[in-house]
């Protein structure tokens, strides 16, 4: 499965249309999507799951992949990193049920490309 130019459309309207990354330097407007838990080089497909995925403007994407350990921490914390699991099948249940903090600090679970429930609601 390839992340489709229709999904990341969709995740970014989900997401407001927003970087939620917001690194130094971000632009703010997400033109792009970011894996939360990477692919890597060769990496599973598996992870290209709309729930893996969040907005993010071009520059903080780049700048993500060369994240040291506090930003990397920092992106963990909001669950906008995830670090790998043994198997992507576990690493994509570990994105699952991580929420996600938005740029109001509200945090949601990602339920697909186009919806998000709020953590008062519960796990999807």
């Amino acid at each position: 499965m390839t992340v489709t130019v229709a999904t990341k459309k969709a995740v970014i309207e989900r997401d407001g249309g927003f970087c939620l990354l917001v690194l130094p330097g971000c632009t703010g407007e997400a033109q792009t999507t970011d894996h939360r838990a990477n692919r890597g080089s060769g990496g599973s497909p598996t992870l290209d799951d709309p729930r893996n995925l969040i907005a993010a403007c071009t520059l903080c994407n780049g700048k993500k992949a060369d994240g040291h350990a506090i930003v990397l921490a920092d992106l963990e914390e909001r669950g906008l990193y995830i670090r790998k699991a043994a198997t992507n099948q576990k690493t994509l249940l570990r994105a699952i049920e991580t929420p996600v903090e938005y740029l109001d600090g509200d945090r949601f679970y990602l339920v697909s490309a186009t919806e998000r429930r709020h953590i008062s609601e519960g796990r999807p």
